[in-house]
């Protein structure tokens, strides 16, 4: 009888992280993580499991969430691609209101988020077609503030409207 294969779980500091995808990229595999913190925040939430896998130049494209090592202080980074110029990649949290992360350059992009998961539920909000519509919001400065708007009307809706 094969068991099934032993999960550990363990903190990985950034540089730890780095090498562990590396290699798994390099090895054209698939590897996955919970995602830290809310940068990504309402697409990706804090401890979702996200999938990241090997991607080349010819097929990044606008709005696709690539982690990367960010130039500035070499941590691990998933973030949404705003902008593109050749094999250099504007990026950016979608929940962040700053200019975003800079321009990346293809040797520091790690993967590409093919996957997330929440709660053990596939959750594909933002990976589709919708992914360049964010992306067009998020580089204008648009996304936050529509993100807040719509948060309020979410949660105050029942008197919002009524007179």
């Amino acid at each position: 009888m094969i068991s099934p294969p032993r999960i550990t779980e363990r903190l990985l500091d950034s540089d730890e992280l780095a090498g562990l995808l590396t290699e798994a990229i390099a090895g054209n595999h698939t590897i996955c993580f919970n995602a830290p913190g809310q940068s990504m925040h309402p697409f990706i939430h804090s401890g979702d499991k996200i999938f990241i896998s090997p991607v080349t130049t010819e097929t990044i494209r606008l709005g696709d969430i690539l982690a990367f090592i960010c130039p500035s202080d070499n941590r691990v980074l998933v973030h949404r691609v705003v902008k593109i110029q050749k094999e250099y990649y504007f990026t950016k949290g979608d929940n962040a209101s700053s200019s975003g992360d800079g321009w990346i350059d293809f040797g520091n992009v790690l993967g590409r988020v093919t996957r997330i998961e929440r709660e053990g539920v596939e959750h594909r909000l933002g990976l589709g077609m919708e992914k360049q519509l964010i992306a067009l919001l998020s580089r204008g400065n648009y996304l936050v503030p529509m993100l807040i708007f719509y948060r309020r009307v979410k949660r105050g809706s029942a008197g919002l409207f009524s007179s």
